[in-house]
C-alpha cells in the first residue's frame, strides 16, 4: 500500500456508529472523531472522541465493523497488531507470524474473523485466518497481554504466493475474495472442508472494494495501469451462464468473471507511469447506493462512476448467471488536482453513510495539508431545473412564460418537483450530533406544498430597472433592439460599477456609441469598420442582466424579423434591419444588384454577371459552377470573350468614361466601380439624414459627401460641400481651406509632403480622418488601408488609384480577410458567389445569424452555386420557423426560394411535395375541389371502377349539390361523417344555429371538426370540449378508444 501524506482516513464500517478515524503516519497515532452537526461541503463539524499514540509504522490498516474500537494493523517487518481505539496503551496484542515478511492486507469480517495477507515466502502459508472472540470476550478493563502468543490462526490458506489484497462478503462472512499478486483474484468458502476455490485470471488483483448494495459484485486496480474491472462473483461456470454474458467474453475481449472493463478510469500522463507506486490509490463502493464507485489517483484525482446493470430480455435472463454492467455516468468530485498546490490534493477518502437515501451521497476527504473536507456526489437533480425549462424553442409561447418551468397541473405539481425541493430542503439540515434532524420529517413537509404563485426560476444578474417607454410601444424589431442597446449604456453599465468606479464586465458596447460619428475609442486609431460590426452584434450576447421581456426580443431576433417579412423584398429588408447599418448596407448593395441583374441587364454574349462581385470581374472567376452561368452551347470565356462581354455590359449601361491609374483592363474597372456604387445614391443619403432627429445629427454627412468627392477626384465639388458645411459646422472652415490650397497646387503623388501625426488626426470620424490624410500625404494607398472606412470606399479607392499589379494583390490580401473574420463587408469582393458562402461559414460561427446567410445565398444558390452550407442553412432556417410555429412564414420562403432559384425558368430547387389534400376516409380516393363538376363524379367513378356506387350515389338528387360543396365524395357519393355527439354532418349548418351566437369562440369553434387519429370517429369542436372536459373515452359506446388520454398529465396541454 502506497503511504501518502499526512495520513489515512476511513469512516466507520458500522452503520450504526457515526465515527471515523485518521492515521497520521507522520506522528504514528490513531484518532477517532465523531460527527457533530453539518456534513457538506464547505460546513463539517466533528470532535475528537479517542486516541492511541505509539502505533507501529504500517503497510496496511482495517477496522472491524463489529466491535467499534478494534483495529488491526499490518506492519513491514510482518506483525499484525490490533489496538483498542476505547482503551490505552495496555490493549494492544501482536499475532503471531512464523516467518517474518511483508503484511500486505488485512480484513476483518462481520464477526470476529480476521484475514491476514502476506508476503511470498516459502514453506508458509500466505493468506492466514484469526479468530478474536477471546479478544472481544475480554472484560473492557482487562489487559490483552494474557493473550500474547496464544492466538494463532485457525485457517491456513495459499502457500508460497503473495497477497496483494483481501475482503470479507458481508452477506456470506465466511467468504472473503483475495488478489493473488500477478496471478489473479481468488474466493473462498472457509465453510467448504473441500477447500474449493473460484479463480479469475487478471493482473487486476489491488485495493479491492466489494460493493455493499449488491454483494455480488466487487472491484479491483493494478498498481501500473490506470483501469478498473468489476467482477461478479457469480461467474462460477460456462453453463450456469447467459448467452449474453459469454458472447461479451468471447467476442469483447472481457476476462471472465468481469462485469465491466473500464481501461483508462482516471487521467495520466507519461511522467506518471515513471513514478513508483500505484497509480490508483484506493476504490471505494458507495455504502447507500448500488454501483456507486470512486477511484482515488495518486495525483489527488476523486473520480466517481455511476454504474447500473445493462438490459436484458426478460426471456433471457438466467437466475444465477453474472450480469454484465455499464457506467452511466461519470463526476469529478474535486478538479483542484489539475491546478491548486500539492498541500491541497486529496490523499485519502470514505464514503459517509447516511441514514436515508434521500441524501445525496458524499464523501470524506483529506488533504495533504491535514484538513478534513467533505465532497458530494451531483445530486440526481442537479438536472432537473435545467430540463423542465423548455430551452428548446418553441419555449411553448414566448409570452409569459419564457425560460420559466413547464406549467404543470396542481396535482402532478409535487410529484414532479418534490425531488428538486427535498434537496434544497436537505441542503443545511444538520445530519449528525444532538442537533440531527430527522430526514423523513423534513421530506414529510416539504412534499405538503402548492404550486408557487410567481415564477419559480429568475435571472439573479437582471435589471430591475424598468424598460424604457419606447422599447415597449416599439411595434418593429429594429426599434426595439436600438433601444435595448441605449438601456443597456444608461442602466445596466452603470448598474454594473463596481465601488472602485471599474466596470465589473467589460463588454463590447465599451468600445461602441450608438452612431458612427459618436464614436469614442482609446488610442490613436480607429478601430476597424469590422470590428465596431462585430461589437453591435456581440452586445447581446456580452451584456448581462437583461430582464426577461428583453431577452425574449435579443433571443428572438430572428423569428420577430421573419415575422415582418424579412425575406426578399430588399427594401423593406433594409427598413426591418435598420438597427444594423452593416446589415442594411448588405440589403443596400443586393438591392443594386437585383437592379443591375433586371432584363438580362448583366447579361452579354451567353454570358451571366449577375450577383458578381469585385473579384469575380478583375480575376474572370464565374465560380466553381461556372456552367450555370454560360448560356448553352456557350464555353467558358477567355480574355478576349471576358472583354466583349464586359464592354456591351458597359455600353449598355452607358457607364462614364474610366478617368482613373493607367491600366491595361479599363473595362474591367468601370463594371468594378460600378458594382461598388450599386445601392447607393445621394439621394437616399439625403433621406437617410432627413430621418434622424436633430440631435443626432452631426457633421459627418458632409465630410462623407466631401470624401466621395475626393475618391471620384473632385476636388472642386469636395471643397464646395466643405464650404456649405462651414456655416454650420466652423470646425470644417479650416478643412475646406487646407483642401483649397491642395486643389490649386500640383495633386500629383511627387510633390513634397506635409507632417501628418496620426495622434492628431480625427478619432471618431473616418472620413475626416481619410480627407486629412489625403491632404497631408497625397498617399491613395494610406487611404485604402484605413480599415475603419467601409470596404465599398476602399474598393473603390483602390480601383482608381492603384496599377494592375498592386490591384491584384490588394483585392486578394482582402478577399482573405474577410473569409477569416466573416465580414459580410466583403460581399462587395465576392458578390453572390461560392467565395461569399466561406465568409458566411464564418460569419454564422461567430453570431449564428442563419437567417440572414439562407436569404443571402437563396438569390444564387442552388442557381449558381452548388455547396452544401447552403442547403444545410436553408433546412435549419426551415426548421427554426417550423419549431416556433411560423408556418406561414416558412411557406412564404420556401415558395420565394423556389422562384429564386429559376434557371431558364425551371426552378432548380424541387418543389415541396403536396402537403394538404382531400380524401375520402371510405374509399381513400384523392381529389381536388377546384376541378370537382357536374361529370367529374362519373368519370371518376368510371375511371376506378366504381360504376354501381356513382349511380346509387347519383340517385339521390342532392348528391350533386353535396359533391360541389365539397360534403359528398364524388367517387364513392357518401358525405361527410356526422358528429358523434349530435349526429349531425359535420361541414354542414347545424339545427342549433352556433354562427348566431353572440360568443365569437362559439362561432369559431362550431365551424371546425375534430378527429380521432386512433378511432377516425368526429365531433363538432365545441361538442368534443364539452365531452372531453368530464370524459377520457371516446362518445361513441361501443367504442374504447381513450381519445383524451394524456401520456403526460403533468404537462399543460395547450
Amino acid at each position: 500500500m502506497d503511504r501518502p501524506e499526512p495520513g489515512l482516513i476511513k469512516w466507520s464500517p458500522n452503520p450504526a456508529h457515526d465515527t471515523f478515524l485518521h492515521v497520521n503516519l507522520q506522528h504514528r497515532v490513531v484518532q477517532l472523531y465523531e460527527p457533530t452537526g453539518l456534513a457538506q461541503p464547505g460546513g463539517f463539524d466533528f470532535k475528537k472522541s479517542f486516541k492511541y499514540d505509539e502505533i507501529p509504522p504500517l503497510t496496511t490498516y482495517d477496522w472491524s465493523p463489529a466491535h467499534p474500537g478494534l483495529v488491526a494493523i499490518g506492519t513491514a517487518s510482518g506483525t499484525v497488531d490490533l489496538i483498542n481505539l476505547h482503551g490505552d496503551s495496555t490493549s494492544h496484542l501482536e499475532l503471531p507470524i512464523r516467518i517474518t515478511r511483508t503484511c500486505q492486507a488485512v480484513a476483518f469480517n462481520t464477526g470476529t474473523l480476521l484475514a491476514v495477507g502476506l508476503e511470498r515466502v516459502r514453506n508458509d502459508q500466505c493468506l492466514k485466518i484469526f479468530d478474536v472472540t477471546r479478544l472481544t470476550a475480554l472484560d473492557s478493563g482487562a489487559s490483552w497481554s494474557v493473550l500474547e502468543g496464544s492466538m494463532n490462526p485457525i485457517i491456513g490458506l495459499e502457500a508460497s504466493i503473495s497477497i496483494s489484497s483481501t475482503k470479507f462478503f458481508e452477506d456470506s462472512p465466511q467468504v472473503l475474495v483475495a488478489g493473488i499478486k500477478n496471478q489473479g483474484i481468488r474466493i473462498y468458502d472457509l465453510r467448504d472442508p473441500q477447500g474449493a476455490v473460484i479463480n479469475y485470471q487478471t493482473k487486476c488483483n489491488n485495493n479491492l472494494a466489494i460493493d455493499y448494495a449488491d454483494q455480488n459484485y466487487f472491484a479491483s486496480s493494478s498498481l501500473d495501469k490506470p483501469g478498473l474491472v468489476v467482477w461478479d462473483r457469480r461467474a462460477t461456470s460456462r453453463p450456469s451462464s447467459s448467452r449474453f454474458y459469454l458472447d461479451a467474453v468471447d467476442t469483447d475481449d472481457l476476462p471472465w468473471g468481469a462485469a465491466l472493463n473500464i481501461d483508462r478510469v482516471i487521467d495520466v500522463t507519461d511522467a506518471n507511469f515513471q513514478d513508483r507506486g500505484s497509480l490508483i490509490r484506493s476504490l471505494r463502493f458507495c455504502r447507500d447506493r448500488s454501483g456507486l464507485i470512486a477511484v482515488l489517483s495518486r495525483t489527488g484525482q476523486l473520480k466517481v462512476l455511476d454504474t447500473r446493470k445493462e438490459y436484458i430480455p426478460s426471456e433471457a435472463q438466467s437466475r444465477d448467471s453474472p450480469e454484465l454492467l455499464e457506467a452511466r455516468r461519470s463526476y469529478e468530485l474535486d478538479m483542484s488536482y489539475k491546478k491548486d498546490p500539492k498541500d491541497n490534493r486529496i490523499v485519502s477518502f470514505d464514503w459517509v453513510n447516511l441514514e436515508s437515501p434521500a441524501l445525496t451521497p458524499r464523501a470524506i476527504v483529506l488533504r495533504a495539508n491535514g484538513v478534513f473536507d467533505i465532497l458530494e456526489k451531483p445530486s440526481y437533480t442537479s438536472e432537473h431545473l435545467y430540463k423542465m425549462v423548455p430551452w428548446k424553442a418553441p419555449h411553448r409561447g414566448l409570452e409569459g412564460n419564457y425560460h420559466g418551468l413547464m406549467q404543470f397541473e396542481a396535482a402532478q405539481y409535487p410529484e414532479m418537483m418534490g425531488p428538486l425541493n427535498v434537496d434544497q430542503a436537505l441542503k443545511d439540515v444538520p445530519l449528525f450530533g444532538s442537533h440531527k434532524e430527522s430526514v423523513n420529517a423534513v421530506i414529510r413537509e416539504v412534499l405538503v406544498f402548492s404550486p408557487p404563485v410567481a415564477g419559480a426560476v429568475c435571472d439573479l444578474e437582471a435589471s430591475n430597472e424598468q424598460l424604457p417607454d419606447l422599447f415597449t410601444h416599439a411595434s418593429k424589431i429594429a426599434a426595439k433592439l436600438k433601444d435595448l442597446r441605449q438601456y443597456s449604456k444608461e442602466v445596466i453599465r452603470k448598474n454594473s460599477k463596481l465601488p472602485n468606479g471599474r466596470s465589473q464586465q467589460r463588454s463590447s458596447i465599451d468600445e461602441l456609441d450608438l452612431s458612427l460619428a459618436d464614436l469614442s475609442v482609446k488610442g490613436n486609431s480607429l478601430p476597424s469598420n469590422r470590428q465596431l460590426h462585430e461589437s453591435l452584434i456581440m452586445l447581446a450576447r456580452d451584456t448581462k442582466g437583461f430582464p426577461k421581456e428583453a431577452q425574449v426580443v435579443l433571443d428572438h431576433t430572428m423569428l420577430f424579423r421573419a415575422k415582418e417579412k424579412y425575406l426578399f423584398d430588399y427594401v423593406v429588408n433594409q427598413d426591418i434591419a435598420a438597427d444594423d447599418p452593416w446589415l442594411r448596407d448588405l440589403w443596400s448593395w443586393i438591392a443594386g444588384a437585383e437592379e443591375a441583374a433586371f432584363d438580362a441587364g448583366m447579361v452579354a454574349h451567353g454570358i451571366d454577371l449577375s450577383y458578381l462581385g469585385v473579384y469575380n470581374i478583375w480575376m474572370r472567376d464565374l465560380g466553381f459552377n461556372n456552367t450555370a452561368r454560360l448560356a448553352d452551347g456557350v464555353k467558358p470565356p477567355d480574355a478576349a470573350a471576358w472583354e466583349r462581354c464586359l464592354q456591351e455590359i458597359n455600353n449598355t449601361s452607358r457607364q462614364p468614361t474610366y478617368d482613373g491609374h493607367e491600366t491595361k483592363q479599363r473595362t474591367h474597372r468601370q463594371v468594378a466601380l460600378r458594382i461598388c456604387g450599386w445601392g447607393r445614391s445621394a439621394e437616399a443619403s439625403f433621406c437617410d439624414y432627413a430621418k434622424m432627429p436633430p440631435s443626432e445629427r452631426d457633421s459627418s454627412r458632409y465630410t462623407v459627401a466631401t470624401a466621395h468627392a475626393l475618391f471620384e477626384g473632385d476636388f472642386d465639388k469636395a471643397v464646395t460641400i466643405l464650404k456649405e458645411a462651414s456655416t454650420e459646422y466652423p470646425e470644417l472652415l479650416f478643412v475646406s481651406l487646407a483642401l483649397q490650397l491642395k486643389s490649386q497646387g500640383d495633386k500629383s503623388l511627387g510633390k513634397g509632403k506635409l507632417d501628418f501625426d496620426d495622434a492628431m488626426a480625427s478619432k471618431t470620424d473616418p472620413y475626416l480622418r481619410a480627407i486629412s490624410s489625403l491632404i497631408a500625404t497625397n498617399n491613395w494607398e494610406n487611404i485604402a488601408n484605413q480599415e475603419s472606412l467601409p470596404l465599398r470606399e476602399r474598393t473603390f479607392v483602390a480601383l482608381r488609384y492603384f496599377d494592375d499589379a498592386k490591384l491584384t494583390q490588394w483585392l486578394d490580401k482582402e478577399l482573405q480577410k474577410a473569409i477569416e473574420t466573416g465580414d459580410i463587408e466583403g460581399i462587395v469582393l465576392t458578390g453572390i458567389t461560392d467565395k461569399l458562402v466561406d465568409v458566411f461559414a464564418r460569419y454564422v460561427e461567430k453570431f449564428g445569424d442563419v437567417q440572414t446567410a439562407t436569404l443571402v445565398l437563396s438569390i444564387c444558390a442552388p442557381r449558381f452555386i452548388n455547396d452544401y452550407r447552403c442547403r444545410t442553412w436553408r433546412n435549419a432556417y426551415r426548421a427554426y420557423l417550423q419549431r416556433h410555429r411560423a408556418f406561414l412564414q416558412r411557406t412564404k420562403f420556401e415558395v420565394e426560394s423556389t422562384k429564386k432559384s429559376k434557371r431558364a425558368g425551371i426552378p432548380t430547387i424541387t418543389p415541396p411535395s403536396r402537403q394538404i389534400a382531400l380524401r375520402c376516409v371510405y374509399c381513400d380516393a384523392e381529389y381536388e375541389l377546384s376541378k370537382v363538376g357536374g361529370t367529374s363524379s362519373c368519370a371518376a367513378g368510371g375511371a376506378l371502377g366504381g360504376q354501381g356506387q356513382t349511380t346509387a350515389a347519383m340517385a339521390n338528387p342532392l348528391t350533386a349539390t353535396n359533391i360541389s360543396a365539397g360534403v359528398s365524395c364524388p367517387n364513392c357519393g357518401r358525405h361527410l361523417p356526422r358528429c358523434v355527439v349530435c349526429l349531425e354532418v359535420v361541414g354542414v349548418p347545424r339545427s342549433d344555429r352556433p354562427e348566431a351566437s353572440s360568443d365569437p369562440h362559439v362561432r369559431l369553434a362550431a365551424r371546425f371538426p375534430t378527429f380521432c387519429l386512433r378511432c377516425e370517429h368526429v365531433l363538432h369542436l365545441d361538442h368534443a370540449r364539452q365531452w372531453f372536459q368530464r370524459h377520457v373515452e371516446c362518445p361513441v359506446p361501443e367504442c374504447r378508444c381513450r381519445c383524451n388520454f394524456k401520456a403526460n398529465p403533468e404537462l399543460n396541454y395547450h
